[in-house]
């Protein structure tokens, strides 16, 4: 197909989407639905995506793909970004514009077609498990976990649970997804779950051809065994093939999982179940710094772990460590044959399905968002100069057109590696030049030296990762996403007693605290002591950065001046709201609004942000 062929159709569906709508006597009338695809929004999408590709790829709507509108929707938001692109380039080139529609149809030609996801060797385990996984905290009913016994069309929609039937069917039979990872924490997510996978392998899925994960978080040895056991329960299985100790992000859980001092360790526990041949491999995942992590792949008790490590920064570890983040550990782990599970690449890794209009600019002509954050870490080791790799990297799907792009992705690594790769050095070019020309060499190969960054468990200063959002706002735009993340220090702060201990008030949102720590910088404090291993030309610079990012993010701030156009999102692939979000706060039960540090309708969305997968 000529480019020049794609634009002209790109151009002329958005035109003559826009002309319909404004000549339809109705459409005085907006629909606002944010829960399914009757929204005007939505039907405006869905109509540029028909025209686009009736022309360009008319296998892609004859297919079975094609008659999901989630994906004509998300091609129609694609489309339309692309041509406000296009008309914003004063260089009157287009490229952008022109490759991007490549990219559209070339993925939609390959869904239609069919393709699968490669499998690689998961360390230790010796399992051969696909580069994509599927995680399961974005498509359950609740993050509440009042949901003791399943009840279809009662206390669950039937449309939810239906929902996660067609995932993992497109996951398993369609795209050759073959490891799911679940959680105890994840609300209703296992006991869903347990149902779908007893109709699964009554319809003639193998259990031997699954890989599936659950997580439990370090209790006490009593309190352990009974959520492990519950788990069983739920998920309605004989065994799991991987489990992990979940969140250990404090030195406390450690000593829980190895020196118990009031009694039996975790581990020894774990043991027990592999000796029974209920669990075949244990792991942990953690969102704590990377020396707490260090500690934990350093007693080679771990055949696995899940970590943060992104193409755009390592989440709450970011600034932390020698690296500034989680490298040194995947390196580690490459040494010790470890199981290296990404967490998160497209949530916590930059937002990377609402992209920022300035950093889909820059991954642009090559790639789009998703693309690069998926392929980063597919050829980590041929990026990193110690070839430091990652397995798979999970995608926690909403509905069955998420785990498309992420399985594209995975296409063409596993069939145009070297294509792929230099498209991905073309990529990381342009945003380090980005960096460069907004931040300053000096300030990149420096900013996180000395910073603290809650690495200890009564510690409340990330300064760490606040610097590190304030680059990625100034370099690439993501401020939505920096917005979303200095939320949780503002709900931190909030609940904060200026009476107690910073010990006590950890205490008080333990569990929580731990998967996002950190407070909200204040006006008139005095932090001279806690930047005290700062170098000293750095200091007033990192003040200045963690003041913008409180000024530009924090909600206590009304006045956040002038946002730039190109912070703003370019386009939002989520369709409509995912079932757990859905009146968020009255899904979550009292006892576990609690945990969250916030109140009304943004405890539910602060669970959420916290139980990362």
């Amino acid at each position: 197909m000529v480019l020049w062929n794609l634009s002209e159709f790109a151009k002329v569906a958005v035109k003559e989407t826009a002309k319909e709508n404004k000549g339809d006597s109705t459409s005085t009338i907006i629909i606002e639905d944010p829960n399914s695809n009757d929204s005007t929004a939505n039907q405006t999408s869905i109509s540029i995506a028909n025209k686009f590709l009736s022309k360009a790829c008319p296998e892609f709507l004859k297919s079975k793909a094609g008659m999901d509108q989630d994906r004509l929707v998300k091609v129609g938001r694609s489309v339309a970004d692309l041509v406000r692109i296009a008309n914003d380039d004063v260089t009157g080139k287009g490229d952008k514009m022109s490759t991007g529609l490549v990219s559209v149809v070339d993925q939609c030609d390959m869904l239609a077609k069919g393709l699968k996801i490669p499998k690689v060797r998961f360390g230790k385990t010796n399992l051969q498990m696909s580069i994509v996984t599927l995680g399961t905290m974005r498509f359950q009913q609740t993050w509440g976990s009042h949901i003791t016994e399943l009840k279809v069309g009662d206390n669950v929609m039937e449309a939810c649970q239906e929902n996660i039937v067609d995932i993992l069917k497109y996951a398993i039979n369609e795209v050759g997804v073959n490891h799911i990872e679940t959680a105890n924490m994840y609300g209703s997510s296992e006991i869903q779950l347990g149902d779908v996978f007893k109709r699964l392998f009554e319809s003639g899925v193998k259990r031997d051809d699954v890989i599936i994960q659950t997580k439990v978080n370090c209790f006490a040895a009593k309190d352990f065994r009974k959520t492990l056991e519950d788990s069983f329960n739920k998920l309605q299985l004989e065994y799991v093939d991987l489990l992990s100790f979940h969140g250990v992000n404090y030195y406390k859980q450690y000593d829980l999982i190895f020196n118990n001092p009031d009694g039996e360790n975790l581990m020894d526990i774990a043991k027990e179940y592999i000796k029974a041949g209920k669990v075949r491999h244990i792991g942990f995942s953690s969102h704590a710094q990377p020396e707490l992590i260090k500690k934990c792949i350093e007693t080679d008790a771990f055949d696995y772990a899940n970590i943060h490590l992104h193409a755009f920064g390592s989440y709450t570890a970011s600034g932390g460590g020698e690296c500034g983040g989680n490298i040194e550990n995947a390196r580690l782990m490459k040494e010790k044959d470890m199981g290296v599970f990404i967490i998160s690449p497209y949530d916590k890794g930059g937002k990377l399905y609402a992209p920022s209009k300035k950093l889909r600019s820059l991954t642009l002509p090559d790639l789009e968002p998703i693309q690069y954050g998926s392929l980063w870490c597919f050829h980590l080791a041929d990026l990193d100069e110690a070839q430091a790799s990652a397995h798979t990297i999970v995608c926690g799907a909403a509905r069955p057109s998420d785990l498309d792009e992420p399985a594209y992705a995975a296409y063409l690594y596993g069939n145009k590696r070297e294509e792929s790769l230099q498209k991905v050095k073309n990529v990381a070019a342009r945003l380090r030049q980005a960096q460069i020309d907004t931040l300053g060499e000096e300030w990149l190969d420096s900013w996180h030296k000395g910073l603290p960054n809650c690495n200890g468990d009564d510690k409340i200063y990330a300064f760490g990762q606040m610097v590190w959002l304030h680059n990625i706002i100034k370099a690439w735009g993501l401020y939505e996403f920096a917005k979303d993340r200095y939320g949780s220090f503002d709900g931190n702060t909030k609940s904060f007693d200026p009476a107690l201990s910073n010990e006590e008030n950890i205490q008080k949102k333990y569990l929580m605290y731990g998967y996002m720590p950190g407070v909200a910088w204040e006006e008139g404090k005095d932090y001279s002591d806690a930047l005290a291993n700062v170098p000293e030309g750095n200091k007033e610079k990192v003040m200045d950065a963690i003041k913008f990012l409180h000024k530009c993010c924090s909600s206590t701030v009304a006045d956040k001046g002038d946002i730039p156009d190109e912070w703003q999102t370019a386009y939002d692939m989520r369709p409509w709201t995912a079932f757990p979000e859905r009146n968020s706060s009255a899904h979550v039960p009292a006892a576990d609004q609690s945990l969250t540090g916030t109140t009304a309708d943004a405890d539910g969305e602060r669970f959420a942000q916290l139980l990362s997968t």
